[in-house]
Order: C-alpha cells, then sequence, then structure tokens
C-alpha cells in the first residue's frame, strides 16, 4: 500500500488449503480463498494474511488471490493443509491429509496492512494464540471458530472439539474480540441445538462479543448480548435457498461481511441484526453467483 491509498475494508488471516474431492480432482479453498471471491467483485480492498506449500493446486489459489485481494502476504510451507471430502447419508465428512505449517504470531504479521477490521479464519490450528494478540485492537476484530474445534490429527476423519478443548490462552483472546462465528456442526461436541451452542459460548467467552452460529440453510443465530444469549437469540433466515449448489464458505463470507464497515461500540441489537441480515443476502447472492 502506498500511503496515499485508502484503508483496507477487512483483512483475513487464515491458511489456504487443497480440497480432494471423491471424484478424484482437487482444488484450492480455504476461508481466505472463498471470502476474496465474494468482496472482490462488490468493490471490497481485502488483504490477506496466508501460508501455502509449492503444490500446483496451491499455487493456483495464491495466484488467484493475488488477481482479487488487494495484498496477499503468503509464507511459504513445506505442504499445503489439504482435506478429502466424502458424503454420506449424515451428511458431508472431512479427513485431514496434511496440515500446514503455522502462521507466525508477530506484530510483523500485519507490517503492511492498513485496516478498519480483521477477521481470523483458521482451519487447522494454523493461527496460534500469539497471533490473536498480535491485531491492534482499534480494529473491529472477528474470528471463525471452526479451525481450533476440530481435530487436526493427519489421516483421522476430522470430528468437532467441545469448547474446553481451546486452550485458556486462546479463549482468553477471543473474549475480548467483537465477532466470534461458528456453525452448528462445529459445536456439536458441545450441544446439539443452536441456542443452547450460543449459551455455552456465552460462558465461554463473556460478555463482550457478539456471538453468532450459523445452520446451514436455516440460516443463522445471534446471542448480540448476554441477555439475548440466555434468553431469546436472534433467529436470522436465509433470504431464498439456493438449491443443488455448494455451501462450503457461506459461513466465512457471513462472518466477512458482518464485520465490514462502521462497527459501533457496543453494537447494539437492531444494528447487528441488521448487518446479519445483510451479510446473508451476500450469502444468498454469492450461492446465485456459483450456480450460474
Amino acid at each position: 500500500m502506498t500511503p496515499e491509498s485508502p484503508p483496507l475494508d477487512l483483512v483475513v488471516v487464515g491458511g489456504l488449503t487443497i480440497d480432494r474431492f471423491p471424484d478424484g480432482s482437487a482444488a484450492p479453498g480455504g476461508s481466505v480463498l472463498h471470502i476474496a471471491r465474494a468482496a472482490a467483485p462488490r468493490g471490497l480492498r481485502i488483504g490477506i494474511v496466508t501460508s501455502a506449500g509449492p503444490e500446483p493446486e496451491a499455487r493456483a489459489g495464491l495466484d488467484e488471490l493475488h488477481r482479487v485481494a488487494t495484498i496477499v502476504e503468503s509464507s511459504l510451507q513445506p505442504g499445503t493443509t489439504s482435506f478429502r471430502h466424502g458424503e454420506t447419508a449424515e451428511g458431508r465428512q472431512l479427513w485431514l491429509g496434511l496440515r500446514g505449517g503455522s502462521l507466525g504470531s508477530g506484530a510483523d504479521m500485519f507490517a503492511r496492512f492498513e485496516t478498519r477490521a480483521v477477521l481470523y479464519a483458521p482451519l487447522a490450528g494454523e493461527v496460534p494464540a500469539e497471533a490473536l494478540a498480535a491485531s491492534d485492537v482499534a480494529w473491529v476484530r472477528g474470528a471463525i471458530l471452526q479451525g481450533w474445534l476440530r481435530t487436526i490429527d493427519e489421516g483421522e476423519e476430522v470430528r468437532p472439539l467441545p469448547l474446553a478443548a481451546l486452550s485458556r490462552a486462546v479463549v482468553k483472546a477471543l473474549r475480548g474480540f467483537d465477532l466470534l462465528v461458528a456453525s452448528r456442526e462445529d459445536l456439536l461436541a458441545e450441544r446439539a441445538e443452536p441456542p443452547q451452542q450460543l449459551r455455552s459460548m456465552r460462558r465461554t467467552f463473556g460478555d463482550r462479543p457478539i456471538l453468532v452460529v450459523t445452520d446451514g440453510p436455516n440460516g443463522a443465530w445471534i446471542g448480540s448480548e448476554p441477555s439475548v444469549a440466555e434468553a431469546q437469540p436472534s433467529h436470522i433466515p436465509v433470504p431464498r435457498r439456493v438449491e443443488d449448489v455448494s455451501s462450503v464458505g457461506s459461513g466465512d463470507v457471513l462472518a466477512a461481511f458482518m464485520l465490514v464497515g462502521e462497527w459501533p461500540r457496543p453494537p447494539d441489537p437492531g444494528f447487528v441484526r441488521r448487518r446479519a441480515s445483510r451479510a446473508m443476502r451476500v450469502v444468498g447472492e454469492m450461492l446465485e453467483e456459483r450456480r450460474a
């Protein structure tokens, strides 16, 4: 960025992945890529902090990130985090093929970025607790929890972990964030239904963060303040169902577009609901674009 450049709308921190599918094909993936793809056609200035190995799919993913993001900061790893995807009668299954390296932990991670907001989106534990503390507390800060709430044993099926499995350092850092997002599937080791999952999240992360549990085609549930999470969580429906298209990355895009834009502190429940509804509309548009 030059001194004359406007601040970025959002910096996304997370590893690139290689997704391997039952038909033998493979493609680059990861939250950083899903978010950048949705943000670019909507005129947003996005920064990316990521890592990848030398595989052709990873190189293709990095090339795409350089085309659609404003700034890309990537560290070279011996290999790229990879997942093998499968489908059963119970739904999607994932196996971790290779776990990539850590993204690092120093404040120099953000040396090239002037931004309004940052979103941490790990896939397989690649963002350590020290990295969470490296971001500027003046920024609006959010995190997608899935990368901390899943097993990361190479060659094994990926399974959800309870909130108690989070390290004290990660919990301490995330308690100071503005927005925390998890999917219903991420939290199945905690509780079965989103309202109960929100209560568990509130007990873990305290009063400050806005809490969101995404629920696939059923939309999302929001706890914007302790009393809401404990009594009547707010439900945000999907604007319309988009059939016969992959919804992978929808929660990532929802989190990103909730953070983008002015963010009052503390945000009132009405603001949070409007912002979540706007983000849900973007998710619907993204799915329509995939089907086209």
